[in-house]
């Protein structure tokens, strides 16, 4: 996935290709390290994030035209199990508001859909099955 491309853009061409072995072929033509983590963080039930559910209070930046490469080094902060553990919760939370007001609006709402496990049904076709397909050892079982 090429880092200028935004999510949201690469989801919605996603979501336009008719049948699951070419959407596969999509996602591998397109394979990327900020994909891959997006998708594990979004789909992976085993990783979990240091984060309330929900949307926090944030202000969209309508101005932005960051994507979510530019804000994937910050992800160790919000993953269980990585330096933001370390991190008391209102440091973190404050941490995370920051890089969706970094974003775009539409990457921002992304990035809360992914931390809640909760992208399935926002882009058609776009579910753990094809993620697991085409990426079989990201997913843990």
């Amino acid at each position: 996935m090429d880092n200028e491309v935004q999510l949201h853009e690469f989801f919605e061409k996603l979501a336009k290709i008719k049948t699951a072995v070419k959407k596969k072929e999509f996602l591998l033509e397109n394979e990327s390290r900020q994909l891959k983590t997006f998708l594990k963080g979004a789909f992976d039930k085993s990783l979990e994030f240091n984060l309330p559910k929900g949307s926090p209070p944030y202000t969209p930046n309508k101005e932005s035209k960051l994507g979510f490469g530019s804000v994937s080094s910050e992800y160790r902060y919000f993953a269980k199990g990585y330096e933001g553990d370390a991190l008391q919760a209102s440091v973190r939370e404050l941490k995370f508001i920051k890089v969706l007001e970094k974003v775009t609006p539409e990457e921002a709402e992304l990035l809360i859909l992914m931390k809640d496990k909760k992208l399935t049904g926002k882009y058609k076709g776009v579910t753990l099955k094809l993620v697991s397909d085409a990426f079989p050892t990201l997913i843990q079982k």
